[in-house]
């Protein structure tokens, strides 16, 4: 039984850049990613006297976790945090008078100001309500307050015409786009591209009670807003495809499924436009299809986001590489490497001219053409690609940063593969020191170094130093990710294949039971990686009748 493979970059989901006066990124931080924004915002919010600052956003999940960061952040640096969650339906004028009542109220600091999308009642457009608070502005901002407006793409769209005035005091004006997370520079298993992508920020409290919680508040935000006439294009961005991903996030894949094709209905009728919102929202469920292996549904919805962006932005634009690496994951997944190689090469050619050879997107486009020469291979090929995405991390994000911990396990995995296990060994223990320094000793990254480590002892026949390696990544997993995750049925597997190796056929069988189960519950029997534990554990059965 071969052990699951280790672990790299399957690539990043869609960039999106920030709107107004600071599109530009800060210290290679992904533009309009949680890192960049919550950054900018600090800047700001550490200034004198007041100010106003609005940021575009998609994703309620993710909105969560910047307010997070800026309250522990801020309140370290002496700064006042306040929320003000605006009344739902109710007139233009009565908003006005709340949000006016509620400001004078607070006695200085970053006041973070939500609710705009879903507080003016249905009866009066929504261009006309929000005149009347283009109207009061300057009531609103006289008071020594640095406001922070949430505002939905849709309810952007809609304002920028609406209350000009307003907007041109907005400094600085950002976007957070639900798919740049810092998962993107995040190493995954070959294995298994469809579990979740858990990067350098997954913290321990963003736990699966958490997200289920996320996800039933959005929900019953979602039944209200489309009971009181919300447009299906507001329900899907604010809040069905937030409460998808919320438990994406975390790895609920069953309750993801379950999720899912309860809202099949609501998601085949919708009437997707050209919209940069809906091209982007079509990405986003695209991927959520895509990562739970439903492969079938998610390429039509990528193969439309492209089309879009080569029709509405050009064949060079950033947005139009991010959805040729796209569907060239969803291409890889499915080991249809003829298929995904051009537009990996596509993507990669865009970003080194518009973005530099030297950006960690161009390091991240080269990860991903390597790892396809990788599973090919092609290791000749693949070599100086994993070399240069390495050399690009080390000199733009620095020795010590995750993404060269992920190009140092790269590059070992492919010495490994190749049986080059001297030059691999330093490289695995490098990145696995690199992981427990900066992401600490319980992280689910740190886990999966424990694991690459594991694999190449066991590759050379040193069960006995693999074993306690494997044992450590397994109880990590179980205790930060939890029983039922995938991830921790993958660090069953390894275990099973260990034992299967040195004989101990009941432990081997103990062992991928319990994976099996928690694929069949969290992925489906049709999986594939289901599919291979299924006939693992035939044959691993088979093995104890024979002994027997």
């Amino acid at each position: 039984m071969e052990p699951s493979e280790a672990d790299v970059d399957t690539g990043f989901e869609s960039l999106s850049g920030g709107t107004g006066s600071d599109s530009t990124t800060l210290g290679g931080m992904a533009p309009g990613s949680i890192d960049e924004v919550c950054q900018r915002v600090l800047l700001w919010g550490q200034r004198e006297g007041g100010g106003l600052a609005r940021v575009e956003y998609s994703s309620e999940f993710d909105r969560q976790r910047v307010v997070q960061r800026l309250q522990r952040e801020l309140a370290q640096a002496g700064v006042a945090w306040t929320e003000i969650v605006l009344p739902t339906r109710r007139e233009a004028t009565d908003i006005v008078r709340f949000l006016r009542e509620r400001l004078s109220q607070v006695p200085g600091g970053v006041v973070s100001v939500t609710g705009f999308a879903t507080a003016f009642e249905s009866k009066t457009p929504l261009a006309d309500a929000l005149r009347v608070v283009n109207f009061n502005r300057e009531e609103l901002v006289a008071l020594p307050l640095r406001q922070l407006w949430w505002m939905t793409p849709v309810l952007l769209q809609t304002s920028l015409h609406a209350m000009p005035d307003l907007h041109g005091w907005f400094r600085p004006q950002l976007q957070l786009s639900p798919a740049v997370r810092e998962r993107e520079l995040s190493d995954t298993t070959i294995r298994s591209a469809v579990t979740p992508r858990l990067g350098s920020e997954q913290v321990r409290g963003v736990n699966f009670e958490d997200a289920r919680q996320r996800s039933q508040n959005l929900l019953t935000e979602f039944f209200t807003a489309r009971q009181a006439g919300a447009a299906d294009q507001d329900l899907l961005m604010t809040y069905l495809l937030p409460a998808l991903e919320s438990l994406a996030e975390v790895g609920a894949q069953r309750e993801l499924r379950d999720l899912t094709s309860q809202f099949e209905g609501f998601l085949g009728s919708l009437k997707l436009g050209k919209t940069t919102e809906m091209t982007t929202a079509v990405s986003r469920l695209a991927r959520l299809y895509s990562d739970q292996g439903r492969y079938t549904e998610a390429e039509p919805l990528y193969v439309q986001a492209l089309e879009i962006w080569k029709i509405e932005l050009g064949d060079r634009h950033l947005y139009t590489a991010t959805s040729l690496n796209n569907l060239a994951l969803l291409y890889y997944s499915q080991a249809r490497y003829a298929e995904a190689e051009p537009l990996y090469v596509q993507a990669l050619e865009i970003w080194e001219t518009e973005l530099g050879d030297r950006h960690p997107c161009t390091a991240q486009g080269l990860n991903n053409l390597a790892l396809l020469y990788y599973s090919q291979g092609r290791y000749t090929e693949a070599e100086p690609l994993y070399v240069q995405a390495l050399e690009i991390y080390k000199t733009e994000l620095g020795d010590r940063h995750p993404c060269t911990a992920q190009g140092l396990n790269n590059l070992a995995g492919l010495y490994c593969s190749q049986g080059r296990y001297a030059e691999a060994e330093p490289l695995y223990i490098q990145a696995l020191e690199i992981r427990e320094t900066e992401l600490g000793d319980r992280h689910p990254d740190t886990a999966q170094g424990l694991n690459n480590l594991a694999l190449l002892y066991y590759s050379q026949g040193r069960y006995a130093e693999a074993e306690p390696l494997h044992v450590q990544a397994l109880e990590i997993k179980k205790t930060e990710l939890g029983d039922r995750h995938p991830d921790t049925a993958g660090s069953l597997y390894n275990l099973a294949g260990l034992y299967h190796n040195t004989q101990q056929h009941q432990q081997a069988l103990i062992h991928i039971q319990q994976a099996l189960d928690i694929y069949v519950s969290t992925l489906g029997t049709n999986h594939p990686t289901t599919q291979a534990a299924m006939s693992w554990h035939e044959l691993i059965q088979q093995a104890m009748d024979k002994l027997s």
